[in-house]
């Protein structure tokens, strides 16, 4: 008796070392094309009864190529991998590396081929149980024998992430965006959508960068409803008469010299008079005077004086236009005219070109979520110049000024330096005296006349929406124009009538 339960403990160790040294020989590595057949012997069990062994001898391969056969794990690890989920094994199988898929085979495991043990390694935990395990992102097959004789072949795909959860991570980065679908096909992550705005695309295209694996298959919104900017401009000329009077102005008729005592008949801090025949010829003095003073003149009444003076005109609005561009678009404005330039061309041909002149602007507002705005503006004032002529075609004088500034809505931005001038000088003086040198200057005037034009233009940019103020009263002020020309329609009716 103490023998043959010797004998049986030593068999059921042997036993047991062979399983467990199973699951260390599950794939062999391949050379080329050629498998190196790795024969696995297990003992028998007899404290396990239900689970028949897999024959040892090899079974020739079509092809010349040898396979092992399938590994057999450890009893405990089996159990704890059959109650992992298993579908059916497919033709085509697609992991992710790091996954354990259990598949599930129509009969019992003989033997098992694999491509590339590098990418993926396949476990027998059962008799119709099979685990693999991705390694590495590529592609291989795996060729199984099984016990009712039948072969299989699959095609294994593994890809570097999960698809399923990568579509999940990307729904959660998306979970505020309407008319969007994330799902995954095969490997890869797919995002549908029709009318995505621009800034949601660029969201996207920051994901793609992240993970490559993510294809975006979503359209953009044709008419992108950006926000509405609406520019105020009032465009106003500043005619500034100069006239400035450099010298010593002289009276036309010279009465000789005088000369006297200048005398407060009133002595206080709040009136005093002033002679009508009084040298100082209306000269404002202070009212507290110290003393007589003396004067000395050579001349009588001439109110002689050095005169600076600048004589400043008035402003004139010429436009005030308001321009309306969505974020990102160009609102353009034109005062003027176009004047038709012929072009020679080939064979005698000639064509005619328009050049347009007058004042205008171009505007292009992009707007932020903090309704600062951003506007390029470009200002450009031209005339005809009928001084300049080439075969009849006249020139152009133009004065342009283009700028790229950031404001806030509602702030205004003021657009000056478009000075169109022209001068005159003319200079008076006293016949002879006035050429004396140096001290001829102080016989003569030299006067200097200048007309400038300054354009100045007034932008102030607003976001506008349907329900904005700016919109409202809009609304309101072309209900009364409409309402006033009603009115007004029927009395000229019945005036032309009459």
């Amino acid at each position: 008796m103490r023998s043959n339960n010797g004998i049986r403990s030593l068999i059921a160790a042997t036993a047991a070392i062979a399983v467990a040294t199973a699951p260390l020989l599950a794939v062999a590595q391949t050379t080329g094309t050629q498998l190196t057949p790795v024969p696995i012997t297990v003992a028998p069990r007899p404290a396990v009864q239900a689970q028949p062994q897999a024959s040892t001898n090899h079974a020739p391969v079509p092809g010349g190529q040898s396979a092992f056969p399938a590994p057999v794990a450890d009893p405990a690890y089996r159990t704890s991998a059959s109650a992992m989920p298993a579908v059916p094994l497919p033709t085509r199988a697609r992991i992710y590396a790091g996954q354990a898929a259990v598949y599930t085979l129509p009969s019992g495991l003989k033997r098992v081929a694999v491509g590339s043990g590098e990418m993926l390694e396949v476990t027998n935990v059962g008799p119709r149980d099979l685990i693999m395990m991705g390694m590495k992102a590529g592609s291989t097959t795996v060729h199984l024998w099984l016990q009712n004789g039948k072969q299989l072949q699959v095609q294994v795909d593994i890809s570097e992430n999960d698809a399923v959860s990568l579509a999940e991570t990307i729904r959660t980065l998306l979970a505020d965006v309407e008319k969007i679908n994330v799902h995954a096909v095969a490997d890869r992550v797919v995002i549908t959508g029709q009318d995505i705005n621009p800034g949601i695309g660029s969201r996207i295209d920051a994901i793609q960068k992240i993970y490559p694996t993510v294809l975006n298959f979503t359209t953009a919104d044709p008419v992108g409803m950006r926000p509405m900017v609406q520019m105020d401009v009032k465009i106003m000329e500043f005619d500034t008469n100069a006239l400035e009077e450099l010298g010593i102005q002289w009276d036309n008729v010279i009465r000789g010299p005088v000369a006297g005592i200048v005398k407060d008949f009133t002595n206080n801090n709040y009136y005093r008079i002033n002679p009508e025949q009084s040298p100082a010829n209306g000269v404002l003095l202070p009212n507290k005077l110290q003393g007589t003073q003396a004067f000395f003149g050579i001349a009588t009444q001439i109110g002689s004086a050095i005169n600076l003076m600048m004589n400043k005109g008035k402003a004139f609005l010429l436009a005030s236009p308001q321009l309306s561009a969505r974020s990102g678009g160009q609102a353009k404005f034109l005062a003027g005219g176009e004047v038709p330039i012929p072009v020679p061309q080939g064979f005698g041909q000639v064509t005619v070109d328009y050049k347009e002149y007058g004042i205008k602007l171009d505007i292009e507002p992009l707007v932020n979520f903090n309704e600062d705005i951003s506007t390029r503006i470009l200002a450009e004032v031209s005339r005809v110049d009928p001084t300049v002529t080439v075969q009849g075609v006249p020139g152009f004088t133009t004065r342009r000024t283009e700028s790229e500034i950031n404001v806030h809505a509602g702030e205004t931005i003021v657009i000056s330096g478009l000075i169109d001038s022209s001068a005159q000088q003319d200079a008076k003086r006293l016949p002879l005296l006035g050429d004396i040198p140096i001290l001829g200057k102080l016989f003569r005037s030299d006067g200097f006349r200048g007309n400038r034009t300054e354009l100045v233009m007034f932008v102030t940019p607003r976001v506008v929406t349907p329900g904005s103020q700016e919109n409202l009263d809009g609304l309101e002020r072309a209900r009364q124009i409409q309402e006033r020309g009603q009115q007004a329609m029927p009395r000229r009716n019945k005036d032309f009538v009459q």
